[in-house]
């Protein structure tokens, strides 16, 4: 993919651009002196996030034990900000009025917005650094698809967020039904999923097929796992005249006519399965704990979710949030870094995946005496370690992801699933509206 991104601003004024400190001019040395002389005692940086519950309280942990560890250089102060669209909405005002966070949690849509308007910084100036960054071996320590997951050429080739942990679009599947049907596993491709939904169906009376949990997200997903992505690859367009989105369209339609196929709640999803009333379930890696929790009284497993008939590489999606720095004086960017950094330290990292049931993205960590233990008590999670982490990849960037996959697709699935539109129909429906929300994201 070789187009830039548009400088349209979505926050008012020029408040962003005017933050910009030249970071690729900022020395190391210079940065750790202004800790010392801006501030009489530890730079203290806030870092915004948007998880709640359990999560909410580990990030508090984790900003405690990195404070404890980094007394009178750093203090960082870990602040829930509501969900992703809250988050961004407040990120986008700090950006136009002032106080943004010394470090932030975003997911891939919200850095693409965020880096076209200037809001946060290039980390490889940071991640380079001989006496703060990471050394060359502990790079390679992390797996490529995230450790680049956002140095891509829309940025000019600057890497504009720093990876955690992550999950991924997986499969998770009743054996016990497979088995009264005559399958030891799925299919390996969409092609035969159809066939082979309506056999399991026939051996299991009254279940159904594969309950949907978010019509925009599966679509765009299957898309991804035949080989396409949902953006062109001039940026500008829309791949939704491919032949594979008609396809996709099409079974979908015909499994929901036959009942074997709905789009529902997400959790409503993942309970209509773990209750043995759906032979399917697909969503984040992230549930293999609470389908453990829910105790299923049948066998079940998961994996890599089926694959396009012409996909030469196996693929899925990643999930999850990533962290960036935002544009701060310079004594705030590094102190942003260092936190960031801590967080992908082997003891932080594997606490956070312990909490999440995230994928650890680095590879000593996955193997790491605490994770090794975790494992034994869920080992569905380390079989997705193993087969689904590394062929994780991330939807191409847009600004207009967010409302292609949250709003138009969505509604188009349901359209069709409802009968309004052909599937024919839907998927030019689609195509047209989603065309003109990347125009109008880029200009």
């Amino acid at each position: 993919m070789t187009h830039m991104l548009s400088r349209r601003r979505f926050v008012g004024g020029s408040a962003a651009a005017a933050a910009t400190l030249g970071l690729a001019q900022m020395t190391t040395a210079g940065a750790l002196a202004s800790l010392a002389r801006i501030q009489d005692g530890p730079t203290a940086i806030d870092y915004w996030h948007r998880s709640s519950g359990n999560a909410a309280a580990e990030w508090e942990k984790l900003a405690a034990a990195f404070n404890e560890e980094m007394a009178g250089s750093v203090a960082v102060t870990a602040i829930a900000q509501g969900d992703i669209q809250e988050l961004n909405q407040k990120i986008r005002a700090a950006a136009s009025g002032g106080g943004l966070p010394g470090a932030t949690m975003g997911d891939d849509y919200d850095i693409t917005q965020y880096a076209a308007n200037e809001i946060i910084v290039d980390i490889d100036p940071f991640l380079n650094d001989p006496e703060n960054g990471l050394t060359a071996e502990e790079q390679a320590d992390f797996l490529p698809n995230q450790f680049n997951r956002h140095k891509l050429t829309i940025y000019d080739d600057r890497r504009m967020a720093f990876p955690q942990g992550f999950s991924a679009f997986t499969c998770f599947w009743n054996a016990d039904a497979l088995q009264a049907a005559g399958f030891d596993e799925p299919p390996a491709t969409w092609q035969e999923f159809p066939d082979h939904v309506r056999a399991v169906a026939e051996a299991n009376p009254g279940m159904t097929g594969w309950n949907i949990g978010g019509a925009g997200d599966r679509f765009i997903s299957v898309l991804l796992t035949h080989g396409v992505q949902w953006l062109a690859d001039d940026g500008q367009t829309s791949n939704f005249d491919r032949p594979e989105a008609l396809e996709i369209m099409t079974w979908w339609k015909q499994l929901g006519d036959e009942g074997l196929l709905a789009v529902i709640d997400g959790d409503d999803a993942r309970n209509a399965f773990t209750s043995g009333t759906a032979a399917y379930f697909m969503d984040s890696s992230g549930n293999t704990a609470d389908i453990l929790a829910a105790a299923p009284a049948f066998t079940w497993d998961c994996g890599l979710p089926p694959q396009g008939a012409d996909n030469p590489e196996p693929v899925t999606e990643t999930y999850g949030p990533v962290n960036a720095i935002p544009t701060n004086d310079e004594a705030m960017q590094l102190a942003g870094w260092l936190w960031l950094k801590w967080l992908t330290t082997p003891a932080a990292m594997a606490q956070w995946v312990m909490a999440t049931d995230y994928f650890p993205s680095r590879v000593s960590v996955a193997e790491s005496p605490e994770l090794t233990a975790y494992y034994e008590g869920n080992p569905y999670a380390a079989k997705l370690v193993q087969e689904v982490a590394p062929l994780a990849r991330i939807l191409s960037p847009s600004p207009a992801l967010t409302q292609v996959r949250g709003q138009i697709t969505a509604d188009v699935v349901n359209e069709v699933l409802l009968g309004r539109l052909t599937p024919e129909d839907g998927v030019l429906k689609l195509k047209v509206e989603a065309d003109a929300a990347i125009e109008e994201a880029s200009a």
